[in-house]
């Protein structure tokens, strides 16, 4: 009996202070709590969906099988600085104007389907008539000493019109799967033309698709031409 009343009081009392200013007040305060809690939750962004990996900086992604506007090679006529390249069937055009018109100086083609691309850039140095001449020496001694440490498969003088003060001055090189750049295996010709412009012309793969294309890469750097 005495237990009996013990209980009814203490619940006598849990009435009063459940009815008292105290506990609307407490309340009061939880249901704000779970209010700013919920628009908290609805003010954050959405998650991220990942991001198509890119075969290189201005490609389209390698799932992107869209080919190209041309089914046939297309020549290609650089009117600001004087040369030609020819782009395979099947290439896209992904940044820059392949006629040199635009002000933007890079120019980036890929093979939708592959990590495959194609970039040109040049730029121009002070009018210094040995600035040219020592660059080449240079970087083909550099390039040749890179060579015998594994970086390249191939290092090369490569000229157009002779190596005279009229004529395109430069070397190739072609890197190899295990130190390529960022990942990358590249044919690339670098070159100085009499107006001390230096351009650099880059056909690459990853290594995992460079045997299977590196013809047709090699083909896109031998295409190049200059006219005087």
């Amino acid at each position: 009996m005495r237990k009996l009343m013990w209980t009814l009081g203490v619940m006598a009392l849990l009435g009063v202070w459940l009815a008292s200013p105290g506990w609307s007040q407490w309340g009061a305060i939880q249901s704000g709590a779970d209010a700013l809690r919920r628009a908290k939750e609805a003010e954050k962004p959405p998650p991220q969906q990942q991001q198509p990996t890119k075969a290189y900086e201005g490609s389209a992604s390698m799932s992107d099988t869209k080919t190209g506007v041309s089914t046939a090679p297309k020549t290609y006529q650089n009117k600001v600085r004087k040369f030609s390249y020819t782009i395979p069937a099947g290439w896209r055009l992904e940044r820059g104007d392949p006629t040199g018109n635009a002000e933007r100086q890079d120019i980036i083609f890929m093979k939708p389907g592959t990590t495959c691309g194609f970039n040109i850039t040049w730029h121009q140095y002070p009018p210094d008539t040995n600035i040219r001449k020592a660059n080449v020496e240079a970087s083909y001694k550099s390039a040749m000493s890179e060579k015998s440490i594994g970086k390249y498969l191939s290092v090369k003088r490569r000229d157009q019109g002779g190596a005279g003060k009229e004529g395109i001055i430069g070397w190739e090189t072609i890197e190899t799967a295990e130190k390529g750049s960022g990942g990358f295996q590249r044919i690339q010709w670098n070159c100085w033309d009499p107006q001390n412009y230096s351009y650099t012309f880059q056909a690459y793969s990853e290594p995992k698709d460079f045997n299977a294309n590196r013809a047709e890469l090699q083909r896109i750097i031998d295409s190049i031409r200059f006219s005087r």
